[in-house]
């Protein structure tokens, strides 16, 4: 889709946003995550406009405001959290990606903490 699509967009539903990015950042290469963990002088269009994609959709959603969720930010690994606790973390990638350009890339790709999020959120939406 194109970008200029996403301005115009609805809000997207929770369970939207978090199925569509699961199944994008499952169609990542292990040569997509090493790019990311490299000096990025070199282009990756997959990953770069899949995170353009995530930041307008995020931003799209209600899941946006840090000082709604900074008390529930915590140092558990994703499977402990609350889902409250695994919006907090969410919402922190995005947000250190505006102070960090491509912490999103190295942080939620590079270590799959985007998926790794986005995954234990699946899980708890759907019980």
């Amino acid at each position: 889709m194109k970008i200029s699509n996403y301005f115009a967009k609805e809000k997207m539903e929770n369970a939207s946003f978090i199925q569509t990015f699961i199944e994008k950042l499952n169609d990542l290469t292990d040569e997509d995550i090493c790019w990311a963990n490299s000096n990025l002088e070199e282009d990756n269009d997959k990953v770069q406009s899949l995170l353009m994609e995530m930041v307008l959709s995020f931003y799209a959603t209600d899941l946006v405001d840090m000082k709604d969720y900074e008390t529930y930010l915590v140092d558990k690994n994703c499977q402990s959290m609350s889902f409250k606790e695994l919006q907090a973390s969410l919402i922190q990638l995005f947000h250190n990606d505006r102070v960090h350009p491509d912490s999103l890339i190295h942080n939620g790709i590079g270590k799959k903490e985007l998926l790794n999020i986005l995954v234990e959120m699946k899980k708890r939406m759907s019980h």
